[in-house]
């Protein structure tokens, strides 16, 4: 009868950077903590108050990992709350379920893939283009953190102002996803972070403008591109 050996967690490894070895568990260890809510409140209230730092501080503090991705959800998901709010009262009410579905429910998920797309290739660029080696962890946390910044677009819910609140919080947002760069890649330079960043973005929003466009699904800003 033939016998099945039991392998050492450390033959599931993977070679990174220079030939160094890190177990493939370490990966999801972050995943596997409870998540904090307060601390991810705290982040996010730092944030918001300008406190820049906070930035670096998420990029080297693996524990880190599900509080932002807590601050994320909860920019995109008030960020849709407003876009839906906005639709309800240009319309005077007469559309209520229907954002409810395409813009506040499915449009939040459009707009986390999309990030989700934004993220990969921001961290792909880094590395292919301009040789910046950096965690995807590492650059996903603070990303995570300032992609929480959404929750601005609440107030798009603002009548004739609701387009300049939209893209006033998105450009803010790209701003601070250079930032956030920077912090998880310290090799990166100005160029590299704008670079990597634009590119990352450049496809987030052609993502959610075809969206809009075509599948009438949408949020925060681009609810305006819906047909």
């Amino acid at each position: 009868m033939m016998q099945m050996r039991s392998q050492p967690v450390g033959a599931w490894t993977r070679t990174l950077g220079r030939g160094s070895r890190l177990p493939a568990t370490r990966y999801l260890s972050g995943l596997d903590a409870p998540l904090d809510w307060r601390r991810a409140l705290s982040l996010h209230r730092r944030l918001l108050a300008g406190e820049l730092g906070v930035i670096g501080e998420v990029s080297r503090n693996e524990s880190d990992t599900k509080p932002t991705l807590a601050v994320l959800l909860l920019g995109m998901l008030v960020a849709g709350l407003g876009a839906w709010l906005w639709v309800v009262i240009d319309t005077r009410g007469a559309e209520i379920a229907g954002p409810a579905l395409n813009v506040l429910l499915l449009g939040t998920v459009a707009s986390l893939g999309a990030w989700a797309l934004w993220l990969g290739l921001t961290w792909h660029a880094l590395r292919s283009i301009f040789q910046v080696e950096v965690g995807w962890r590492d650059l996903m946390r603070p990303m995570s953190l300032v992609g929480g910044f959404a929750v601005w677009q609440f107030f798009m819910l603002a009548g004739p102002a609701s387009f300049a609140v939209g893209l006033i919080a998105t450009i803010a947002g790209v701003l601070l996803a250079v930032l956030a760069v920077r912090a998880a890649a310290p090799l990166a330079d100005d160029r590299a972070a704008i670079i990597s960043v634009g590119v990352g973005f450049g496809v987030y929003a052609l993502v959610l403008s075809l969206a809009a466009d075509l599948l009438g699904i949408g949020s925060g800003l681009f609810v305006h591109a819906i047909g």
